[in-house]
């Protein structure tokens, strides 16, 4: 397991440290390669995206499509572009509806379909509220120290790779 301290002569995390924390990123990529099967045609990110809509709209109930693809990137931490084409592929397949503002044809908001709502109920909240049961035995504190961990993990290794692009 990680130790927690940096050597503090160095400022440098120890290479067997490096290679724990690494280890566990693949074991963590395991983890959501256990969740349940989608339907033929799905990809996981369909599911994030789903997930996101719903959030984005559920202050304002479902029928009221708010959300809108800068949203959702925002929401997941993802460029624009890729959003776009997501959504693209997800109206194709019956899982969002786009909606044209009448003031602004520019601007679309996304609400979702039954066939999406049907998606987010069986693979978020049901497969969540069994995960809830199932890891019950770990503690709030240890999932947030997991979250911010891995977080800037990624946030540090984004950026060197783009620095290391830019050079």
């Amino acid at each position: 397991m990680c130790d927690s301290r940096t050597d503090t002569k160095t400022g440098l995390l120890p290479v067997n440290e490096v290679r724990s924390l690494l280890d566990v990123c693949w074991k963590a990529k395991t983890i959501t390669e256990l969740m349940p099967a989608l339907p033929k045609g799905m990809k996981p990110r369909y599911v994030h995206v789903i997930d996101a809509v719903w959030h984005i709209n559920e202050p304002n109930g479902r029928e009221i499509g708010t959300a809108r693809v800068s949203d959702v990137s925002a929401f997941l931490g993802v460029t624009t572009p890729s959003v776009t084409k997501l959504v693209g592929e997800m109206v194709e397949l019956g899982l969002v509806v786009k909606h044209m503002d009448a003031a602004d044809r520019r601007a679309v908001t996304l609400t979702l379909t039954e066939r999406g709502l049907d998606i987010r109920r069986v693979y978020v909240e049901e497969y969540h509220a069994h995960l809830s049961q199932l890891l019950g035995g770990l503690t709030v504190e240890q999932c947030e120290t997991t979250v911010r961990t891995l977080t800037e993990a990624l946030r540090l290794m984004q950026e060197d790779a783009q620095h290391r692009k830019s050079m």
